[in-house]
């Protein structure tokens, strides 16, 4: 990926991240007034003729999309704005009226002072790196400056915006898919929602209220900050898992500001770890499957899919959104998603991390079982010995990289090695390491599983 000139100081100072996970800044140092202009010139003169438009509730990003919305009229383009709306109903609109594309101003689980840019095009499919690589090209070009008064007597064709509900289209889609809601409806589940004051904060309770459900709202009004960090990590959702206790809820959910993530909450455990999402989640849509088929799940995602996929072979795509989606069109998949809560449906008009999905699965399970609380599927799947951890991204990766498998090799029990996406290592024990550089901060990851806690810690210290 060639960055272009103006976007390499910020990118070297960690204020900018531009990846297949689309493009993230610290503002303004990491993207400034002029440099939006550009990014957004260059997007309106590389898509189509209509364009659907959303956000988080981060205060910068109404400028933003202001910006966006302006330069692509002025640009003769039709413009769909849904507001606040959560990421997967933007791509939802974008499916649903054969939109050129799409562009929603986020930057998901990064802190306030953070803020993003995901391109959508054609199906609501976020850009793979193939078009990241073009719209960065175009960026870099003089190609990308305004030329519509250049030629004297040319007239300007100006577009203009419409507004829609997208979050009523995108649970319509949802209640079609659902095959018991009747049942979803009969059990009245008491349910907790974290919203975090993003945007799921509406979309997320009005889904649940045409469920049946009893909804308890936890940072579900509108605010100008995050009431908590806005990663929903164990440490976030603390008060989230202790009201799901208090309330004794059937399940809580828990997003991130776009709510494209989902964490659940249980009476027994609190705030439950983001891993269990999508098995939850695939126990419900399990039931409509006939015949066995692909699911899809990235490098860094544990098997506990696996241990619930029955007939269903797990396959696993570099990480990012775009990765995992590209190898489910490709095998054409049932199911799929990412280990952080992302829950992904291809049968939905989302097509994408889905935290509304993945809440209308798991409650689907649970009245398929008729059970009353989640704790109840949480005993169908194993136990979980897992470890992720943020370390600071210094010297030479490559290099780190060839350490790191070294290593390895060195105990003899090394199985198979997979470089499409920094380093996985497969041990013959099941167990595994993943360090790879992050596509949304400015750091590295490393998350090991192994079968038992023992094995975890000796997995660890092994790469300490």
């Amino acid at each position: 990926m060639k960055l272009p000139s103006i976007f390499q100081k910020a990118v070297a100072e960690k204020k900018l991240m531009i990846s297949v996970s689309g493009i993230r800044a610290v503002l303004p140092d990491g993207l400034d007034p002029n440099e939006l202009c550009t990014i957004a010139t260059a997007f309106a003169d590389t898509t189509g003729n209509t364009i659907v438009l959303g956000r988080d509730s981060r205060p910068t990003g109404e400028p933003i999309i202001s910006l966006f919305r302006a330069i692509l009229e002025m640009r003769g383009k039709t413009v769909i704005d849904t507001g606040i709306a959560p990421t997967p109903t933007v791509k939802a609109v974008v499916a649903a009226r054969k939109a050129s594309g799409g562009l929603i101003v986020t930057a998901s689980h990064n802190p306030e002072e953070w803020n993003g840019l995901k391109f959508l095009g054609k199906g609501g499919f976020f850009y793979d790196q193939t078009s990241v690589d073009a719209l960065l090209a175009e960026i870099a070009s003089p190609a990308h400056r305004p030329t519509v008064a250049a030629t004297p007597g040319r007239s300007l064709k100006l577009g203009r915006t419409t507004h829609e509900d997208g979050i009523d289209l995108h649970i319509k889609a949802i209640l079609k898919s659902l095959p018991n809601i009747s049942a979803i409806r009969k059990h009245k589940f008491r349910v907790v929602v974290d919203a975090v004051g993003g945007a799921g904060r509406e979309a997320l309770p009005r889904l649940l209220a045409e469920l049946g459900c009893k909804v308890v709202p936890l940072y579900c009004e509108a605010s100008d900050r995050f009431p908590r960090p806005p990663e929903p990590t164990p440490a976030a959702l603390k008060q989230f898992g202790a009201l799901v206790k208090k309330e004794k809820a059937a399940v809580g959910f828990a997003l991130d500001p776009d709510a494209d993530r989902l964490v659940t909450g249980s009476v027994n455990l609190g705030a439950v770890h983001e891993e269990y999402t999508l098995p939850l989640a695939f126990l419900g849509k399990r039931e409509t499957l006939k015949k066995p088929g692909i699911l899809v799940v990235n490098l860094s995602t544990s098997t506990l899919l696996d241990a619930v996929a029955g007939p269903h072979r797990v396959e696993r795509s570099a990480v990012g959104e775009a990765n995992v989606v590209g190898q489910m069109l490709s095998r054409k998949a049932l199911f799929g998603g990412e280990g952080n809560g992302g829950v992904i449906d291809p049968a939905l008009p989302s097509f994408g991390r889905d935290s509304l999905a993945g809440a209308a699965w798991i409650l689907s399970a649970m009245a398929a079982q008729n059970v009353k609380g989640v704790d109840d599927l949480l005993q169908q799947i194993p136990p979980l010995f897992m470890s992720k951890q943020k370390l600071e991204r210094n010297g030479d990766l490559n290099e780190a990289f060839g350490r790191f498998e070294s290593i390895a090799l060195r105990t003899g029990k090394l199985q198979y090695v997979d470089h499409r996406d920094g380093l996985h290592l497969l041990f013959n024990d099941r167990s595994w390491v993943h360090l790879r550089a992050s596509n949304t901060e400015p750091i590295l990851r490393l998350i090991a599983q192994a079968p038992d806690k023992k094995g975890l810690q000796e997995l660890l210290e092994l790469f300490r």
